[in-house]
């Protein structure tokens, strides 16, 4: 077992069609054949928010990001906003300078990947606690440029190029894991839409790289021991119209906490808004307690009500003050409350309507039993994502998913986006995970690839992680 290695290509923002389409075309040649063949090509649900960052906790933790309490890519902290003005824990956007907080962010004593397993590498990756700090952080400062470069210029290959030679460089010391992040698909998506001629290459790129990777490992008789994944974190749609979050709140005669400008109502915010991927947003709002406490959906019925019949909303969830951490579910297609009983099991009931078009009224299930009623819907594993998003402290009293073609997000996106992703929806939710060893099922919770990695390795699967070991 000693001998073992995993090596995790994250291939960031890649849809599984496409991936589906490519290998019929023959496109994909060395992931068909070190991957696919020996293994499996499956149907994975992320987490919501389905957006970079949060949605690497379940691969590299085995843990959902509420229960990491990383609600998103930015957040507010109500417990901390009435501190002092210059504490680091009052708000956060991890799209910028902010981003080297987030393994300090991250509330959980679960170990990473990298902590189980000494002498990790990790290439152009912001999770990164628990690293040897002797180095094998390879793009520890790097990858702040090049992620600059990638998000303001039109050269997102030259970015993944880059991390690719790191990768196959760093194959020289042997480590037992690596996880490398490939990050074109998800940045010409965002810059022109998820089937663009550039996003196509940067599935061809990844195989390039999939394929020198096995040879150098081939060379050197490890191959059979080797195990190869390559895994998204969210799916994502094109973008042709965008609602103003900020606006929305600014109508209504609230002085919003908000990124860019935090400095506006640094000391004075009586509301904020935060937006994840676009199309997921968290509303927060001060109450009859000021700060202290989260508010009701009863509180703000006449926001939560706006808000569901917006065209451009899809879903709005909001706490509700119920027992289980009750939240309320509701859009034009009707309402519905979602929560965890005594037992752990979730309690899903639809008050009116079919929000979610589940085409059941009312159930409690397991998390087992809810991923397999709801897999093939609209909106897969929405009850269990929707439950262990608001378990986090910094999650809004309002959560809003917005509808596939827009997004939350209208104004301070430079360059702007013409392809989303963050929200409920399948096409967000549902990702390629494709493993090279035999799998047990045909759909997984990217959660499970953890403790997959953990116990073909040969290690003991930490207790209270969220997924489970699926290969044969």
């Amino acid at each position: 077992m000693d001998e073992r290695k995993c090596i995790f290509f994250l291939a960031d923002g890649t849809r599984l069609d496409v991936f589906a389409e490519l290998f019929k075309r023959g496109d994909l040649e060395n992931i068909q054949k070190y991957v696919v063949e020996p293994g499996k090509f499956l149907r994975g649900i992320t987490v919501f928010p389905s957006t970079t960052g949060p949605a690497y906790t379940p691969y590299l933790l085995g843990r959902f990001p509420g229960r990491c309490n990383l609600p998103g890519i930015r957040w507010f902290d109500r417990r901390y906003y009435d501190e002092t003005p210059f504490s680091l824990r009052r708000f956060r956007s991890y799209a910028g300078p902010q981003a080297s907080l987030i393994n300090r962010d991250i509330e959980c004593s679960s170990p990473t990947l990298f902590g189980l397993v000494p002498g990790s590498v990790s290439i152009l990756n912001e999770i990164t606690r628990d690293i040897n700090p002797s180095g094998n952080n390879k793009t520890k400062y790097l990858k702040y440029y090049l992620v600059v470069k990638s998000h303001f210029t039109d050269r997102s290959d030259s970015v993944e190029e880059a991390a690719g030679r790191i990768l196959v460089d760093s194959l020289r010391s042997s480590p037992r894991f690596v996880f490398c992040v490939f990050t074109a698909a998800d940045a010409y998506s965002h810059r022109y839409h998820p089937f663009h001629r550039k996003v196509i290459e940067s599935y061809r790129r990844l195989d390039r790289y999939v394929g020198m990777v096995a040879e150098k490992i081939a060379e050197r008789g490890e191959l059979d021991d080797t195990l190869f994944v390559v895994g998204s974190d969210h799916g994502l749609t094109s973008t042709h119209s965008h609602f103003d979050s900020l606006g929305f709140l600014r109508r209504r005669g609230f002085k919003p906490l908000y990124y860019t400008n935090v400095f506006r109502h640094f000391l004075d915010a009586d509301s904020s808004v935060m937006v994840s991927g676009n199309s997921m947003a968290h509303y927060y709002f001060k109450n009859s307690d000021g700060w202290k406490r989260h508010t009701r959906c009863e509180e703000i019925a006449d926001i939560v009500d706006e808000l569901s019949g917006r065209p451009e909303v899809d879903v709005v969830c909001a706490r509700t003050g119920g027992a289980g951490g009750e939240v309320k579910i509701t859009n034009p297609r009707g309402e519905a409350l979602v929560s965890v009983d005594e037992e752990g099991l979730i309690c899903y009931s639809n008050v009116s309507g079919d929000p979610l078009g589940y085409g059941f009224s009312s159930k409690k299930m397991n998390p087992s039993e809810s991923l397999q009623l709801t897999v093939d819907s609209d909106y897969p594993d929405a009850p269990l994502q929707i439950l262990q998003l608001f378990e986090s402290p910094r999650t809004g009293d309002v959560v809003v998913s917005s509808k596939p073609g827009y997004d939350l997000r209208a104004t301070h996106e430079n360059p702007e986006h013409h392809g989303s992703h963050g929200s409920l929806h399948k096409d967000h939710m549902v990702v390629p995970v494709l493993i090279s060893r035999p799998a047990r099922y045909d759909c997984v919770r990217t959660a499970d690839i953890f403790s997959s990695i953990v116990r073909y390795l040969g290690l003991e699967v930490p207790r209270g992680v969220d997924g489970k070991d699926i290969l044969e």
